[in-house]
């Protein structure tokens, strides 16, 4: 019987290594089934130099890229949409990816995935995807941008496993090649005596979200996207 399973479970492997679009795309298949979204979210902070306060708040989502947190505080993120490296990688003739080993992520069998993209990108150079075998879920991905430098983002996955959608967003950022906006910059000095600019541009900082009790796929009023003005 150990032969009759090797037997089974190998030209499986083969055909995961060999067909590395093919699980993106697994991946890419379970997060489209989210049309929209929202839900309660929480953000913390460790960024050097800077102290900032976690932050509650509301998110909503609306296929294929609208994205918006309603809080009160200053939000720090490399991206306005977590879903940046997904969405890179939605047409599979846009890319090249090639298999580049596996780890054990969470408890969890991941296959890595080195994904170049074969046009001009706007911002993005390279990136790197660990996807779980079993339910084609992305675990970790590292993303080289020319804006941004290197950015990784971690995920852990709950309830909403089956639509892709993480319970925790954690985002590495290298806060020297971060660049951060104009008025969040301002902001930051103005609150805080202890935020020191030269410290800013120093070290590696993380960025948690944390989501729950999600709303999937009601109508959401076109509003909630809107820009907030102060």
């Amino acid at each position: 019987m150990r032969y009759i399973f090797l037997l089974f479970f190998f030209p499986f492997l083969v055909h995961a290594q060999s067909n590395p679009k093919q699980l993106i795309e697994a991946a890419n298949q379970r997060f489209a089934k989210v049309i929209s979204y929202s839900a309660a979210i929480n953000l913390n902070f460790q960024i050097p130099g800077v102290q900032l306060e976690p932050i509650n708040g509301k998110v909503y989502y609306k296929k294929p890229t609208k994205f918006r947190i309603h809080s009160k505080g200053i939000i720090f993120l490399p991206k306005q949409n977590p879903y940046y490296a997904l969405q890179s990688v939605r047409d599979t003739n846009s890319f090249t990816a090639v298999p580049s080993g596996s780890e054990i992520l969470n408890g969890k069998s991941t296959t890595i995935i080195s994904v170049i993209p074969t046009a001009n990108s706007d911002d993005l150079i390279l990136a790197k995807f660990w996807i779980e075998d079993a339910r084609q879920l992305i675990h970790k991905v590292q993303l080289t941008t020319k804006t941004n430098g290197t950015i990784t983002v971690e995920q852990s996955f709950g309830l909403f496993a089956n639509y892709g959608l993480p319970d925790v967003i954690k985002f590495v950022v290298d806060v020297a090649k971060f660049k951060i906006p104009k008025v969040v910059a301002m902001e930051l000095n103005s609150k805080s005596k202890k935020t020191d600019p030269e410290n800013l541009q120093k070290g590696t900082g993380e960025i948690t979200l944390k989501f729950s009790n999600y709303i999937l796929n009601k109508q959401l009023d076109e509003s909630v996207f809107e820009e907030t003005k102060k």
